[in-house]
């Protein structure tokens, strides 16, 4: 019966450990207030940055270009870490787009209000009679897949 504890708590220890370990940060860039960067320094976090994420451009124009947006991009998330909030900001995948770019290539769009259907359809409206369950499982159904990355969305605008 020792024994049994024994091994529950050896189990129990490295799962705490395993939980502890995988909530630590694996950022490429350090949150302490560090002051100023040299150019040198913020130059090494952008390649271990293009390497991380296997980023390639196709002129020195267009990576000097990212360049200055990903430099602007790490001031942002230094000043904002150097206010000691409750959540910390860091580098991604998305650190060489500018915000404008981010919201075109992966937010989408408004939708104009007017351009909405006024019309009212009965097409998923229940029909007298129907004996519907009073609720249903979609995923045991296999009509939802899990939440997958659409990467940039084409958007397709409708002429009606």
């Amino acid at each position: 019966m020792g024994s049994n504890r024994s091994v529950m708590a050896r189990i129990l220890t490295v799962l705490t450990l395993l939980g502890v370990s995988s909530a630590l940060d694996m950022s490429i860039i350090s949150y302490e207030k560090s002051g100023w960067r040299s150019d040198e320094t913020v130059m090494s976090i952008y390649e271990r940055w293009l390497v991380k994420h296997g980023k390639v451009y196709n002129s020195l124009t267009e990576k000097d270009k990212r360049f200055q947006i990903f430099k602007d991009n790490l001031n942002f998330i230094n000043e904002h870490n150097a206010e000691n909030r409750t959540y910390k900001v860091g580098l991604n995948r998305f650190a060489d787009l500018s915000n404008h770019e981010y919201r075109a290539n992966y937010l989408g769009t408004k939708i104009d209000p007017k351009r909405m259907m006024t019309k009212t359809s009965y097409r998923y409206a229940p029909r007298v009679g129907d004996n519907l369950p009073e609720s249903v499982d979609w995923r045991k159904e296999g009509a939802v897949v899990r939440v997958k990355d659409q990467d940039q969305c084409v958007l397709i605008e409708l002429i009606i």
